[in-house]
Parts: C-alpha cells; structure tokens; sequence
C-alpha cells in the first residue's frame, strides 16, 4: 500500500513518502513511537480506516522495492485508530492472494457504518460528484430514488464500498432510470451525443437555468433513453489501487451496438470526493438534498 492518513473517516490521503509522512505527521505522537529497541510509524489506511505500519521510512528495504510502504497493523493504536477484524478482511490489500469475499459486509462493520453516516451528512456533495462526471442534472426526485434503492439494497455493506467512492457506490446500486423528462446540462458529452445519434429526440431549452436541457420526444417519436452505473472494477496496481466505474446511456431496453447512446469509464481518483467537501465547506450547502437524505436514510436505517 502507498497512501496514507492521519486519522479514520473521510480524510485527505497522502501518497507514503518519507518528506509526506514528516510534513503531514509533524513526527508527533501517536504516528511515531519510541519503542523497546526501535521507532514505529503508525498511520490509517484510507481504504478501510484501520491502522498501518510505515515500513522502510528511514531506510531502505528489499521488500518494500527501496522505497516505503504501508502495511496493515492487526491492533489499535491508541489516539490513532482501532483495529477491526471486519474490514481487515474485505480490504483489498489484507492479502496479496486477496480475492472479493461473496455477499455484503457485515452490519457491524465499522467503516459501513461511517459511510451510512457520510452518505446523510454529505449528500449534496454525493449528487454533485455524480452531475460532474454525468452531465446529468439530477433533479431532487431522481435523487430521493438513488438514495431509497441505496437503502433498499444496503449499498452502505458493498464489499467494494469505500468513503472515497460513495457517490458511485450511489450509481451502482440503482437500477435502470429512464431520462424522459430529465434535465442534462447542455455543453455535456451527454448532450451532444444524444443530438448525434437521435435527432428525434428533442433537448429543449430550460425556462430556469439557460445551462440546462430537457429530454423530450419528437410528436409522433418515441425513443426510450435510460441510464446506469455499471461495471465497477478494482485492481491494485504498483501498490496502488485503482478504480473505474462505467457510465452507461441506451436506447429502448437493449444493447444492440446501435443502442448505446454513450458509454463512459470514470475513473474514481483518491481524494477527489474529499476534495470536493472541502470546496463545500464554507461555501452554501443545499439544504433541501440534505434534509431529503436525512428523512430517506431515518427511514430505512431508523
């Protein structure tokens, strides 16, 4: 593993390099200890919020490919983070034999829990995330059925579910939505593929927001468009993970090679969710998105 950070929960993650680890740390306790007949770091692993050893930070290692490394440390450390067995086991990097375990995470998971809690209080930034990488306008009804399928299937205990990718583990868990009568932003990819391939398809000018458009037939015409998230794939590359998710548009209910509409592989970076809070803070929140997951997520979780 090669990224860190300095405490559990939806934090920035820094890429382990002994210059990171000294600025970020400040050297300080609890990420350096002195122990019996040596000097441990400690950090937390972003993808499941436990605690790591930082291997090879003041010398060179064979094992480590002279260059240090973070490894899983199997007990709390104290003021840092504690220990769970649970998301030791569905973390990707537990192993390097590691395969995907069947089923969800248990419900006493730990980092689900967190990312039950982040999804209510960061739900505008979620949907925001989506309208970004989509072109999609997301009004807050397409919103409320994101988020009641969500709950519905427990999108919270995905084994591939982590904080940094909630906005896709959002998609993923939806079904097929249609886009009749949906708002997309007109400068998107989306858009001008829609006006390429189906010129029945009418996008009209939004009398609200001039950046908008809606979906619409032609009298006469019936085109059915819809949309999913798809194809969520992982791999653990030099150490780091890397993760994409499809974004799929059709036609009708097939996909015949001329009823794709657009097709497009997102990748999920690190920090790029942490990143957008951050942007957030400070700035205005939307009150409405929030108050809907708080209501959806009482709901189904209460």
């Amino acid at each position: 593993m090669d990224h860190f950070k300095l405490k559990p929960g939806l934090e920035p993650s820094y890429q382990i390099t002994k210059v990171n680890f000294e600025t970020q740390t400040l050297k300080q306790k609890p990420y350096v200890q002195r122990q019996t007949n040596r000097v441990s770091y400690y950090a937390v692993f972003p993808e499941c919020d436990n605690p790591i050893q930082i291997v090879g930070l003041q010398r060179d290692t064979i094992e480590g490919g002279r260059k240090p490394y973070g490894r899983h440390n199997k007990h709390s450390i104290e003021d840092l983070a504690v220990y769970s067995e649970i998301d030791y086991l569905d973390c990707p990097f537990s192993n390097p034999s590691w395969e995907k375990p069947t089923g969800k995470r248990s419900p006493s998971s730990p980092l689900a829990s967190k990312m039950l809690v982040t999804m209510q209080t960061q739900f505008d930034t979620v949907i925001s995330a989506l309208r970004a990488k989509t072109g999609l306008a997301i009004s807050r009804n397409m919103a409320r059925k994101l988020l009641e399928t969500y709950m519905l299937d427990e999108g919270w205990l995905y084994r591939q579910a982590t904080l940094n990718n909630l906005p896709w583990i959002l998609g993923e868990s939806a079904p097929a939505l249609p886009l009749f009568g949906q708002f997309i932003q007109d400068n998107s990819e989306l858009a001008q593929a829609i006006r390429a391939k189906y010129p029945q398809v009418i996008l009209e000018p939004s009398t609200i927001d001039p950046r908008l458009v809606q979906i619409r037939n032609k009298p006469g015409e019936f085109i059915k468009l819809s949309f999913i998230f798809c194809n969520h794939h992982q791999q653990i590359i030099n150490d780091s993970l890397q993760e994409t998710i499809d974004f799929l548009v059709f036609k009708d209910s097939h996909l015949e090679n001329d009823g794709t509409v657009l097709r497009r592989t997102i990748p999920i970076l690190e920090n790029e969710f942490t990143n957008r809070i951050k942007k957030q803070k400070g700035g205005q929140r939307d009150t409405r998105l929030l108050a809907l997951a708080q209501a959806v997520i009482g709901k189904y979780a209460g």
